[in-house]
């Protein structure tokens, strides 16, 4: 699965929609697994599948995690909205028509919207091609975008991309009233997302600065650089929940009885995680108590 590419128009690239972490992993995974063949017929029947284990190899996370994502996927994907916005006209449409998730056989299968498909088959000009373990790796929404916005241009701008901060408030589906001043939507999204992109994606932004429109400032303009040995070592090891359980300090002689009392033991959740899974105005204790009780769920599932 290491060469699996994602192509979307330039259209759905800048146009505005919100997914959380799972579902945008899901969706981009489906997408690259649409048949590039010119000789294939590609419509709104066909039914992509992703299973846990490929999903688990492919983000770095856990089979336990893997279960949890796909199913959060698939309960909340078909109500996601795409915006298209341009001088003609606005439209708004849906990512899928149908979501399954088989419960049984550790996977999820999606068919996808009529009206998105033209956005991602048939693509024969003015569109964006990148690869899909370059994204999936990222662990908030908005630096899967901000990657987007800036590989959009790659092939044409070559190490510098000018952005105007309503097409990124507009890409990640940020109301102006959030984070209005520049300082405030600098830090909590600019330069947390790029954090997150030098982390686990193919590029590094070296740089960013402001562009004014007089006094106010409407645009960043950012250096990136490709990396050399792009790879998938150390990346998002944070979430490989099973080696983050800390062992004891001190090693006990063995209690008798009650063998099976570790296997209850649950394993720590980590930051990177909480910030994976929040949505929007949840506290922390409220993100760890969702996760906990996804795991549940999923435990009585697959038992």
């Amino acid at each position: 699965m290491s060469d699996l590419q994602v192509y979307k128009s330039n259209d759905l690239m800048m146009a505005g929609y919100k997914l959380s972490v799972a579902e945008n992993r899901v969706i981009l995974t489906c997408i690259a697994k649409i048949n590039r063949n010119p000789e294939a017929q590609v419509t709104d029947q066909i039914m992509y599948n992703v299973t846990a284990r490929e999903f688990a190899e492919l983000c770095g996370i856990t089979m336990k995690v893997a279960y949890a994502e796909l199913k959060q996927a698939v309960d909340s994907l078909f109500k996601r909205e795409i915006s298209f916005s341009n001088a003609v006209r606005k439209r708004k449409t849906r990512w899928v028509q149908t979501a399954d998730y088989l419960k049984n056989e550790g996977r999820i299968e999606l068919r996808f919207a009529t009206d998105i498909l033209p956005y991602l088959v048939a693509i024969q000009s003015s569109y964006t091609k990148y690869n899909l373990r370059a994204v999936v790796r990222l662990s908030t929404f908005n630096s899967a975008r901000l990657y987007e916005l800036i590989v959009k241009s790659r092939f044409m701008c070559k190490g510098t991309v000018l952005l105007t901060l309503d097409d990124i408030r507009f890409a990640m589906d940020i109301p102006d009233d959030q984070y209005p001043a520049y300082a405030d939507f600098r830090k909590r999204v600019i330069e947390q997302a790029i954090k997150e992109v030098n982390r686990a994606s193919d590029i590094n932004v070296l740089s960013f600065r402001p562009k004014r429109d007089g006094k106010r400032i409407v645009a960043i303009e950012l250096r990136y650089e490709e990396k050399p040995n792009f790879g998938l070592d150390q990346i998002q090891e944070d979430l490989l929940l099973e080696s983050s359980v800390a062992e004891p300090a001190k090693a006990k002689p063995k209690a008798p009885a009650k063998p099976r009392a570790a296997s209850k033991r649950t394993p720590a959740i980590s930051e990177a995680e909480i910030v994976a899974h929040a949505k929007p105005g949840e506290s922390r204790e409220q993100v760890i108590a969702r996760i906990k009780a996804n795991w549940k769920v999923i435990e009585a599932e697959v038992a």
